[in-house]
């Protein structure tokens, strides 16, 4: 039986599904996780991820936690569009198909764009973890390749390999964003895990001292989460959000809900869509030349 990936998808490989019978070419690998890869794939002329897992068993629980999301009312509304396998040398091939999703890490997204931007990018993704969490799910997996940023500080989901029912144990995750690692709490899948790792995640996606390279390699008796909490209070992009992300490290808070509200209550720098600032920019310029052509006009005028 083949096990390897590479040997069963190849660059304009085209993927014919066995039951409903729909066609992809492959176009580029997107990104790989524990449990698969996932591809920028055509299906007519639109373009979709689709990932492909060696085991139907490991991948079915995070098809049935899209399916639920799917046909929910939120944000996730229809994300899930087929679920099928592939036949290919006498084995089939579980995959799933969801909408392709073009954005930036939260770093780049930051770095290019601007410090400001953090408290709209920090409320769309507790938006969406409350969503999720409202259906019964905990994320499990947050991490920086796991969130994009597009559109006007827009966040998606992107890898839903750690989705875990809430009461069981985190099925995948990463060290740095596991309160488990910092000895901060279970493995248990709650909101308050996910709230842990969203703390994490905005100081690793704005720690531009590269203070965060090597923390995954402390010894066990060297990591606490007294070493998160000194990072962030270092980092001034993160200042205005402090309070809540410390609290969100000690476990202070039992559900998303709590932390979307104490976060709306923070007082962010507003940012102006480019169009009103290149407005607000052209209002200044032009009161600035009246008043130096009515200046003119006076100075003439007495002399």
């Amino acid at each position: 039986m083949t096990t390897s990936f590479d040997q069963i998808i190849q660059s304009d490989t085209v993927l014919t599904g066995k039951w409903n019978k729909a066609v992809y070419q492959v176009e580029r690998l997107l990104g790989e996780g524990a449990n698969g890869k996932v591809y920028l794939v055509k299906h007519g002329k639109r373009q979709y991820a689709l990932k492909l897992g060696l085991d139907a068993a490991d991948l079915q629980s995070e098809v049935n936690a899209l399916k639920v999301l799917s046909k929910s009312n939120t944000s996730f509304q229809n994300y899930l569009l087929d679920v099928d396998d592939f036949h290919y040398q006498g084995a089939d091939y579980p995959f799933y198909v969801m909408r392709y999703i073009k954005g930036q890490t939260i770093s780049d997204f930051i770095r290019h764009n601007g410090r400001d931007w953090m408290g709209l990018i920090g409320l769309n993704i507790l938006r969406k973890l409350v969503e999720l969490h409202e259906r019964g799910y905990v994320f499990g997996d947050i991490k920086v390749q796991n969130m994009l940023v597009c559109g006007y500080g827009d966040v998606e989901l992107i890898d839903f390999g750690g989705v875990t029912a809430k009461g069981r144990s985190v099925k995948q995750f990463t060290e740095v964003y596991d309160r488990g690692y910092w000895g901060a709490g279970t493995r248990s899948a709650d909101e308050g895990y996910d709230m842990f790792a969203f703390a994490v995640l905005l100081i690793s996606s704005t720690e531009t001292e590269q203070r965060m390279h090597g923390i995954d390699k402390l010894l066990p008796q060297n990591r606490n989460v007294q070493m998160l909490i000194d990072l962030l209070k270092t980092n001034p992009i993160l200042e205005p959000c402090m309070p809540v992300l410390q609290k969100a490290l000690l476990g202070h808070y039992t559900s998303s809900s709590q932390v979307l509200a104490a976060w709306r209550r923070l007082k962010f720098h507003k940012r102006l869509p480019a169009s009103s600032a290149n407005r607000e920019s052209w209002l200044k310029l032009g009161f600035t030349v009246s008043l130096l052509f009515f200046g003119l006009v006076v100075y003439f005028y007495w002399t």
